[in-house]
C-alpha cells in the first residue's frame, strides 16, 4: 500500500529521499517539475487546496496554487524541483534527489 508523505517545508527537507513505488509526496508549494527521471517520478498539480462546504459547495481561496504532489511510479532515481514562496515576486526552488524502490 502506498503512503501519502506530507512535507511541511521543502527547504528543511533532506536533499535525498527514498520512496517506495506508489508513495506520494505532498508539498505545500506553488509549483514544481521533474528535472530528470520522468519515468520514475511523476508530478501531479499544482493544485489550489479547497474544502467541501456544508451544502455541497466547494470553497477555495483566491491566490496561487498551494499544493503539489509527486508520485513514485517505478524503481529508479529522479531529481525534482519544488517551488515555494510567492510565485510572482520571490519564488524559491528546492532541488531534491528521489530514489524509488519497489
Amino acid at each position: 500500500m502506498g503512503r501519502l508523505i506530507e512535507v511541511q517545508d521543502a527547504q528543511k527537507c533532506p536533499s535525498s529521499l527514498t520512496l517506495h513505488t506508489g508513495d506520494m509526496l505532498l508539498f505545500h508549494a506553488s509549483g514544481g517539475r521533474v528535472r530528470s527521471g520522468g519515468n520514475v517520478v511523476e508530478m501531479l498539480g499544482p493544485f489550489l487546496q479547497a474544502v467541501l462546504g456544508d451544502h455541497g459547495n466547494i470553497l477555495a481561496p483566491v491566490g496561487a496554487p498551494n499544493v503539489v504532489f509527486f508520485r513514485g511510479h517505478r524503481p529508479g532515481r529522479a531529481v525534482i524541483d519544488v517551488v515555494t514562496g510567492d510565485p510572482w515576486h520571490a519564488p524559491q526552488t528546492t532541488t531534491l534527489e528521489i530514489s524509488v524502490e519497489s
